[in-house]
Formats: structure tokens, sequence, C-alpha cells
């Protein structure tokens, strides 16, 4: 501390700068002198105060989070006015006190191993409650194996230091370096957490943690499906299904010409359609007065029907005031051919069925009477002992032009072939089989004996079906819309057709077309519109992978294939079979008979509670490839329907590292793949286990008949391992007899 001035020599000094300034300023210079010489004074009385400041003492407690004294606690403390000394230590209470301290001091608590808080206090007068709390301090040490690194995060600490004082918890994060992986925890951890990541762990004592990181072991390969044909391979163990003898047999097969694709147009009828703004006897006013004679009228199209004896056509209906469009009425044909009749039939239907895997479908469902499907077709034979219990004759109508709308007898055969095959009566003991065991079948007749109808009809049969024509008077009323429309029939497209296709669809029905019999790379309409499933047609092909139909037509629009025979003359096995009209049975070929499989499978699909909204998009993913085409394709489209993967909805084929004990497979890893098979990559554990690629069908979680399965040998994967594998999932047998399909010892899997 510095000397303080003389007191005296202040006032000299003032008096020394008065004195300059001569005999006039004598008196202010006295008062001046006066007043230094009292503040002076005051100065020295404040100095000797502060050199007799009194003495004060300090005391407290230290205690941990519990509230217990903590002892051996030593205090140190500094001050400007007092030589630096420790005070303590604390006793077992963990009291304190300080002695003999002057100005201000600052005091702060110190023990090897133990955080206080707070750090420090100034205390400037005597107090007896200069308190702190303190906890244990508890070293933890973080251990490295392998490539990697732990970041440590403050969870919950019991006085919020930096530091881990004893209770703090604690959240440990393993971060592995690329191509490593976090294998687990050792050391001072829970029990339980080894493989936990991250955890959590309590600072009560000093911990030593060691993370542990592993090199990845990696499996790439490539998966695939094996399928069996003709029939699948519980088929193949159990023999071919034998059908009961038809009466009355014949056979359809291909014509001496094609159809031609040039459409053919009913001879002056034309569809006009109006703008909706229009009411109806606004629209029939119009025609009438530019000589129109209506034939029909779609109210929900805003369409009529018209033609007249002379004059006028497309381009005169198009001028009238209010239309929105003019075309020509063409013709749709059936897909289908025909050859002169044969009677040799044997017990060979099983092919069509067993091809698309519907026995075991059937195993799952075979219908449901709340399942409405339409046929817009030629009719139904009323009186076929295996149809009619299958099928609303109240609800059947006609709207074949000129013919009683309640006329539904089918006077072609093409109707009641198609209907048998989506439902005919099964487990009778008669006749044929079909796909639905139970379903309400509604005839849509809208063609006559010619096996030709108009554009025009096939739209009022389409309407009707999907209810649209309910709110018309003068037209019947189905009530409740049917769920799934077959049309197997095709033709040229139109804009009015495409409207009345988008209003079906927007009713919630399924529509379900042929893609045509022309031989040709060009689907026909309705099939080809977006909103519309289109079915093409493979044949038999023997025990090979069924092939194309040669008649079917291919495109960018096809969905997929289902059975429509190949037409082996003389052998039943190039037909489909079915129930024909007048009570008779017979085989036939053509996109025709490939279309009501699919509609029929979709009805399977309905009745085990799918969503109309997924149909389609199951269909894809669960059909057959064919002829080694993988993917979308303008040939098969996404394939060969499979009856028995679409009612069960399948997903996806899982890729599983693990081991397989009977029937049970136990996954220690796992990913997916799209059902059909594709490229993966997947992270391995190591260890001895298989490499197992799986489709559970029926989703059971059981390895059983008609799986999809492959494994290999039990192998031992190391740490850092590359391995290859490449293999094929088949259809698993039996499960008492041939079970398992087992690949050779070492096929398609290698170490890098």
């Amino acid at each position: 501390m510095e000397d303080s001035p003389d007191p005296l020599s202040m006032i000299g000094l003032h008096s020394k700068i008065h004195k300059t300034r001569g005999v006039f300023g004598l008196k202010k210079a006295y008062r001046f002198g006066v007043l230094a010489l009292a503040l002076s004074l005051l100065l020295v009385g404040c100095l000797g105060r502060g050199s007799d400041t009194k003495e004060y003492d300090v005391s407290g407690v230290v205690a941990d989070c519990l509230g217990i004294g903590v002892a051996g606690v030593k205090l140190l403390v500094k001050g400007a006015d007092i030589e630096e000394f420790v005070a303590g230590p604390t006793g077992e209470d963990g009291k304190w006190t300080a002695l003999g301290l002057k100005g201000t001091v600052e005091i702060t608590p110190q023990k090897d191993g133990w955080f206080f808080k707070p750090d420090s206090q100034i205390v400037t007068k005597k107090s007896d409650a200069v308190n702190f709390s303190g906890a244990r301090g508890c070293d933890l040490l973080i251990v490295i194996e392998g490539e990697g690194k732990v970041t440590q995060e403050l969870v919950m600490a019991a006085m919020g230091a930096e530091s881990y004082p004893r209770m703090t918890q604690v959240q440990l994060t393993a971060e592995p370096d690329f191509d490593w992986f976090f294998y687990g925890w050792e050391g001072d951890i829970p029990e339980g957490v080894e493989k936990e990541n991250p955890i959590i762990i309590t600072m009560d004592e000093p911990k030593e943690v060691t993370a542990i990181f592993r090199e990845k072991t990696r499996v790439n390969g490539y998966i695939d499906l094996e399928h069996s044909f003709p029939v699948a391979v519980e088929q193949t163990l159990g023999g071919a299904s034998a059908v009961a003898s038809a009466r009355n047999m014949k056979t359809e097969g291909p014509l001496s010409e094609n159809v031609t694709p040039t459409p053919d147009y009913r001879e002056n009828e034309i569809i006009v359609t109006f703008d909706s703004s229009l009411t109806r006897s606004e629209q029939e006013a119009q025609l009438r007065l530019a000589g129109w004679r209506i034939l029909d009228t779609i109210e929900v199209l805003n369409a009529h029907l018209v033609t007249r004896t002379s004059g006028g056509g497309v381009e005169a209906a198009s001028t009238m005031n209010g239309v929105l469009s003019a075309e020509m009425n063409f013709d749709i044909y059936l897909a289908e051919f025909k050859v002169p009749n044969d009677r040799y039939y044997g017990s060979h239907q099983w092919w069509h069925y067993e091809q698309i895997r519907l026995p075991q479908a059937w195993a799952v469902t075979t219908g449901d009477r709340s399942v409405r499907v339409a046929v817009v077709d030629t009719g139904i034979s009323t009186e076929h002992p295996d149809l009619i219990a299958n099928v609303n004759l109240d609800l059947g109508a006609s709207f074949v032009i000129g013919q009683d709308a309640k006329d539904i007898e089918d006077e072609h055969g093409h109707g009641s072939h198609v209907s048998g095959t989506i439902g005919a009566v099964t487990n009778n003991e008669l006749g044929m089989a079909g796909i639905m065991w139970d379903v309400e079948i509604i005839p849509v007749k809208v063609f006559g004996p010619s096996g030709r109808a108009s554009n025009w009809e096939v739209v009022n049969g389409m309407l009707y079906a999907a209810g649209l024509l309910d709110d018309q008077e003068d037209k019947p009323s189905i009530g409740r819309p049917a769920d799934i429309v077959n049309m197997s029939l095709g033709g040229p497209g139109s804009e009015f057709q495409q409207d009345a296709v988008e209003r079906a669809i927007a009713n919630d029905v399924i529509l379900i077309a042929a893609t045509g019999n022309d031989e040709r790379n060009l689907i026909s309409f309705p099939a080809q519109y977006d909103e519309v499933i289109a079915v093409g047609a493979t044949g038999y092909n023997w025990d090979d992978e069924p092939e194309l139909a040669y008649y079917s037509n291919t495109g960018m629009e096809i969905d997929v294939v289902a059975p429509g025979g190949g037409v082996i003359q003389g052998n039943p096995l190039g037909y489909v079979w079915s129930t024909g009209d007048e009570g008779s049975y017979y085989g036939a070929a053509g996109t025709s008979m490939a279309t009501p499989h699919v509609s029929g499978v979709v009805g399977l699909m309905l009745a085990n509670g799918i969503p109309k909204s997924e149909v389609r998009e199951i269909l894809h993913r669960t059909s057959m490839e064919l002829q080694g085409r993988r993917g979308f394709n303008d040939t098969f489209g996404y394939g060969l329907v499979n009856a028995y993967w679409a009612v069960n909805a399948v997903e996806d084929m899982r890729i599983i590292q693990g081991l397989r004990d009977g029937s049970e497979i136990t996954a220690v890893a796992e990913t997916t793949v799209p059902v059909k098979g594709e490229q993966f990559r997947m992270e391995l554990v190591q260890g001895e286990y298989q490499l197992i690629a799986w489709v559970d069908v029926n989703g059971n979680g059981v390895l059983d008949t008609s799986d999809y399965y492959t494994e290999t040998p039990i192998l031992e994967f190391g740490y850092g391992e590359g391995w290859s594998w490449t293999g094929s999932a088949s259809e698993v047998g039996d499960m008492t007899n041939e079970p398992i399909p087992m690949p050779d010892e070492d096929e398609g899997i290698q170490v890098l």
C-alpha cells in the first residue's frame, strides 16, 4: 500500500499557488487555505480508520446432494488485507470456520476427487451461512476397439457441473467409421445393454467402458425364381388333377381368316354426344329437327344412337348446336377363334387352372356370393345345370338393338363359356369347374348369334354393369354395381367409349378386357385404355414354360397374361374348357378365354378381403415372369397371373442369414427384395450360419408347401469378409416327401 501524502505539505502548496496572485488575492487565498486544511484533516481521519479495520469471522457447512456433511474439505482463503491461508478441514458434520478476516476475501473449497457448487464465494463481513454443495467426482475411461468413436452426452447431473460428479447420468453413443459396424459394449455397463446403442450409465464410481467395432462382413447377391410347369410342384408329386367327362363336347379354334384390324361400321348409325348444359328433351329436339331418328339414348353420357335414311352423316351431325362429338357406330368382336366340333375331351381341364396355381388358391378361398361379376358378352345359357346356381337371371339384361331387354339367352355359346370359367358351379361332380365356386354372375347381353356387337351396345352394357343407367327411366337398373366387369371383346376405341370407361372406373368398378387376337403389336379397345386391366393369352406348351399364344395381341398397355389355349388340333390341351350354350361343354381358344381367368382370380382376391384399389398392383407384383423376360415387357406384361400369390397379396422375398431347423427358420440378419427377386446387398453377422431366400407365400412364418425357397450350406462368416451369392428360389413340395429344393453344395456362393 502507498504512503499517504502529508496534509501540511498540501496546505503549503496551495499557499504557494495563491501567493502568486499578488496583494489583490490575499483574502481569497486565505479562504482556500482554510478549506484545504479541513479536507486534509478529513482524509487523515479516513485513512486512520482504514488501517484500523475490524476483523471478522465466517463459517458454514459443506454437504453433498443429500444434505450429508462432507468431511476433509479444506477452504482456501484469499484477500487483499490478509495473508492467504487454508481453513479447515471440515469435520464429519461438514462444518468449517475461518477467523480473523479483513476486507474482501474469496473462499474456495478443495478436496481431491470432489466438485463443489459454487466453485468459490466472495465475503466482506461476518457470516455464519457461507455454505457449499459437494459431489464426488468419478473418472470415465472410454476404450475403443476397432475403428469408430464414442460421443458422450450429459443426461442428468446432480449438480449440473460440466464434469461428471457422482450420480451423473451419461449417454454413450457408438459411431462406427465407414465400412465398420458397432458390435457391442464391454466393461462397467448396466446388465443387458451389451448390444444396445446408445446406452446410459450412472457415474456412481469410476468406470471404464469399451466400445467394440468390427469390420463389416457383407454378401452381394442376386436371387430369382424358378417356376414349375405345366403345374406346381405340389401337383406334380400328386399327379395331374382329373376332371369328370363332359357331354356334348366340341372345340372352337382358329378360323381360316383373322378378324380384320380395320373397323367395320354399322350402316347409317351414328353416335352423337351433346354438351351436358342441354337437357335430354333439348338434345332430342335438335336431332329430330335436323332429320335424325333416335334409336337409343344414354343419359349419363348425353349420347344418342341415331340414323336417317338419306343424306347427312358424321360431319352433318357434328355441326349441330351443343354437339361435342359425332362418330360412326363400329363393330366390336368376341376375342376367340373357332374350328369344327371335336368330341374328344378326356380329363384335361386341369392344365389351364393349375398353370395359374388355382388349387393352391382354393385352399385359401373359393369365392363369396357377395362378389358380383358382370359378363358383358353373348348372354347366358339360362338352364345350364353347371351355371344356373351362380347366375342372377333377374338382373340379367340385353342391350342388343331390336331385342327384348330381358332376353339374355345365349344363342352363341361364348358368354356361357366365359361365365363358366369365372364361376361354373364347382365341386358338384358335374361337368366343369369354375375359378370362383361362390359368386354372383350378372349376364349382360350385347352380342347376338353372329358374335358381333356395336360400340353403342357394348357401352350400354358396360354402363349398366357399373350402375350408371339406374337413374334413366327407360333403361334397366342393376341396383348395386358389379365389382368386376369382364369384357372378352375388342375393337377400335372412341371418345364415347373412353368416357364410359372413365365413368365406370370412377364408380369403383374393375374393368378387365381382352387384348385381341390379331397377331399384332397393338392392343384392342377397351383393353388399351389405361384404366382397364388388359389380358393376353398363353398356350399349354407341354412341360416347358408357357409361351404367348400365337394369336394374342401385344403392346405396352398389357397388364398380365392367362391361359387362352394354344390350339393343338385334335388335342384337348390346345383349348380352354368350359360351359357352353344349350347345356353343352366345349373347348375354345383366344384372349376371350384368358380374360375370365383374370376376372375369376380378381374375384377370389376380393373374396379374401383385398381392397379394389390394390388389385391391379398386386396382380402385377405377384405374376410369374416367363421366357426369361424380367420385369415389365410388351409381350407378357408383368407375367402369367398367379392366383395363389394374388389371393395372399404376397409382397416380398426375404433374404436371411440364419439357420433352418425343419420348417422353422431363425434369422440373425435380414433384408427383403421384390417378390420376384432382385440384386441385393446385406451386412452379415459373424459366425456359422446359412444364407436363405424365402417367399413365405401365406405369411405364416413357417416354411411349408408351395412356398418358394433356397438355402446355402452352413458357412463360417468371419469379420471383414465379402461374399457373393447367386441362386434361384423354387417351389417347396410336399413337406412330408420332398420338402426343400437343395442346390449343389457350393453352387453360387463364394467368399471374395
